[in-house]
């Protein structure tokens, strides 16, 4: 028996020569007194914004005139928006916290019990208390959302009747 180790030739590592990354154009940013106002509409198409009554300037200084008036417009209607526009908004989020939480311990439920047979409830619960604490918050933030849009009182008309 030869207790000899044998020697192993060490090999240089080749050096590999990578591509070079393709150099990227610069982002401009355009000010709002540069932007031009000639845009194609069709005919039958839906706009977010009416623009019937803008006419196309016939330079840059009269395009930052317009676009004043618009900025304004548009701020003028975020501060219209009422808590009954609000209301199914805050319906939805919260039927959507109540049902991915429900979601959510029913996987932690099925996971549990698939991949941790032999766990009891005790072991199952100081294992897992965190995320079911998580999941069942969620759960009670949807249920408090949807508790106080339920609980708002309805408008009072002009007349008075409930």
């Amino acid at each position: 028996m030869d207790w000899q180790p044998e020697q192993i030739p060490e090999n240089t590592p080749e050096t590999l020569e990578f591509a070079e990354p393709e150099a990227l154009l610069r982002l401009e940013l355009v000010p709002v007194r540069q932007i031009s106002l000639d845009l194609e509409v069709l005919e039958d198409g839906n706009l977010p914004v009416a623009i019937g009554d803008i006419s196309v300037p016939s330079s840059q200084a009269d395009a930052a005139e317009i676009q004043m008036p618009l900025m304004e417009q548009i701020k003028q209607e975020l501060q219209d928006v009422g808590d009954e526009d609000l209301e199914p908004a805050r319906i939805q989020v919260g039927l959507l916290f109540v049902g991915v939480s429900a979601l959510l311990l029913m996987s932690l439920l099925l996971y549990i019990t698939a991949m941790h047979p032999g766990l009891t409830v005790k072991q199952q619960m100081l294992r897992y208390w965190s995320e079911y604490v998580g999941f069942v918050g969620l759960g009670v933030a949807g249920l408090m959302m949807l508790g106080r849009s339920a609980m708002r009182s309805p408008d009072i008309s002009e007349e008075g009747d409930r």
